[in-house]
């Protein structure tokens, strides 16, 4: 289920500032081993070893093919890419990787049957994080620093 916390915007330059949003309450990340221990529980002939291996050599592989320049598809959950921010400049000639290449990131596009409209349909299913409504509401009274 996904949880959500309440914070409110301090970026005195912004137009909303004072305003309040909601954002997903992180729980801790799993890694491999949790993963492959939480496939292995799925009644699978395979042990958590061996989903373990399997799994080690498929992130091996995916980061090889997108430091290639290779879109990695995973079906049904999502198309990892490498994306690049970039800077302008005036003209082609002016235009150098080492210079306008602000940053390269990964993105996740879902994709298959894992889509925006199954991640929408979630929301019927997020609730507030660990904080009561007491505690939210206690926290919006206290006086601005």
């Amino acid at each position: 289920m996904i949880q959500i916390e309440e914070y409110k915007n301090t970026n005195a330059d912004s137009k909303y500032y004072g305003k309040y949003y909601a954002r997903t309450v992180d729980n801790p990340p799993i890694g491999l081993t949790e993963l492959a221990e939480h496939m292995a529980e799925h009644n699978t002939p395979y042990s958590q070893g061996c989903i373990k291996g399997v799994l080690t050599d498929m992130v091996k592989c995916i980061r090889h093919l997108l430091l290639d320049g290779t879109n990695v598809k995973i079906d049904n959950l999502a198309i990892f890419k490498a994306h690049i921010k970039s800077s302008p400049a005036n003209t082609l000639l002016d235009y150098d990787i080492a210079t306008n290449v602000v940053d390269i990131h990964l993105t996740a596009q879902a994709t298959g049957h894992f889509t925006r409209e199954e991640l929408t349909k979630a929301k019927k299913n997020i609730t507030y994080g660990t904080k009561t409504r007491t505690e939210r509401e206690a926290e919006r009274q206290k006086p601005e620093p």
